[in-house]
């Protein structure tokens, strides 16, 4: 008998129950903002976009605290709010830009309400390189993560203001397409390892091979067969949400979402679907595709620059998906994790959903 084998098992249900715990303490992934700059010369222009529900944490603007925000309320609010922008921000080419509030309006986009503040001015030097740094909404999310489009005589330069990526320098160099895929691919990792429920459903597709009888590589290319599936469905929804084609209310795929892995999970502890994983897998990732797409949907790309995006966002989202079962199912073939493992995973990923369906349908209820 081997000795090591119950530690296996002790490892993943251990495993396991770290995923499963860790994904129901956030139902959202990390926050968002989108900053749009355009230079022309030594003039630059800066668009901000912020979603309300994060301005509000950020500077309180709900005075009747009615749980709704007017835009009267805003306009009471509008001077700490800028002030708020322009201390978490700066520009800089060949010294600081003097930036200065000009516009704010409110937009709404994918579902979400979104506060849009313009600045401009000038910046010391027109042929210097521009660098842009930013803090903004960090005490309220560590990850937050800013999408940036900048336009200039180069070209167009898209990327991402994170906590590892506080500042970025635009050169002639960023504004190849190369650069900005990279940009997505890591944009997509981000958000597949940020997205507890987009885990979580993985996990929930994972976990039968605690119990398959397959050997380990026939179950790990079903796994995969169904990761793909799930890939290929998100990509055309993702498309057809960012081309405008289909944008369903937010909550109601954030419900649907949630009811994927809730039915994933029970089909785990009770087998009831009659279609192939990777089938099932495929249809799910329908609504995970709408989903997917309001990290990007609010950039309004085109060209070169929406197939780019396109392209990047779902490899980075597939290699973070093949990373997840490279990493998992290896420890449950290890482990002859069997249906302990199954039932305890599946319970958990079904519990989460629960939760997360009563936390979902609040807002289409009220609605």
């Amino acid at each position: 008998m081997n000795r090591s084998r119950p530690i296996f098992r002790l490892l993943a249900l251990l495993v396991t129950l770290a995923l499963a715990l860790a994904c129901p303490a956030a139902s959202h992934e990390t926050t968002r903002s989108y900053l749009t700059l355009l230079r022309t010369g030594a003039a630059l222009q800066a668009n901000f976009r912020i979603a309300f529900r994060d301005a509000e944490v950020a500077v309180w603007m709900d005075e009747d605290l009615d749980g709704a925000i007017t835009w009267g309320e805003v306009t009471k609010r509008l001077a700490p709010l800028q002030a708020y922008v322009l201390a978490g921000f700066s520009a800089d080419a060949g010294g600081p830009c003097a930036l200065a509030p000009t516009t704010a309006g409110a937009s709404r986009e994918a579902g979400v309400d979104y506060l849009d503040l313009g600045f401009s001015g000038p910046c010391p030097d027109a042929k210097a390189a521009l660098t842009i740094s930013s803090t903004l909404l960090r005490e309220i999310d560590r990850d937050h993560r800013m999408f940036l489009s900048a336009t200039d005589g180069a070209g167009v330069t898209t990327s991402v203001i994170s906590r590892d990526t506080p500042t970025i320098t635009l050169t002639p160099h960023s504004s190849g397409l190369l650069s900005a895929l990279g940009t997505y691919f890591v944009s997509g990792l981000h958000h597949l390892f940020g997205g507890p429920d987009h885990l979580m459903f993985l996990l929930a597709l994972i976990l039968p091979a605690s119990c398959s009888r397959q050997s380990p590589r026939q179950a790990v290319l079903a796994v995969l067969a169904a990761v793909t599936g799930f890939t290929v469905a998100h990509a055309l929804t993702l498309t057809a949400a960012m081309t405008g084609l289909l944008r369903p209310p937010a909550p109601l795929i954030e419900a649907l979402i949630a009811l994927s892995i809730l039915l994933t999970a029970l089909d785990n502890i009770r087998p009831f679907i009659p279609a192939p994983r990777a089938a099932l897998a495929a249809f799910f990732g329908i609504f995970h595709g709408f989903g997917f797409a309001s990290a990007l949907s609010v950039l309004h790309l085109s060209g070169a620059s929406f197939v780019t995006a396109l392209i990047g966002f779902n490899l980075g989202i597939e290699a973070a998906q093949v990373v997840v079962v490279l990493l998992v199912m290896p420890l449950l073939f290890l482990a002859r994790a069997g249906r302990i493992t199954l039932l305890t995973g599946s319970t958990l990923a079904a519990a989460a959903a629960v939760f997360w369906l009563y936390q979902r349908l609040g807002p289409l209820l009220a609605a």
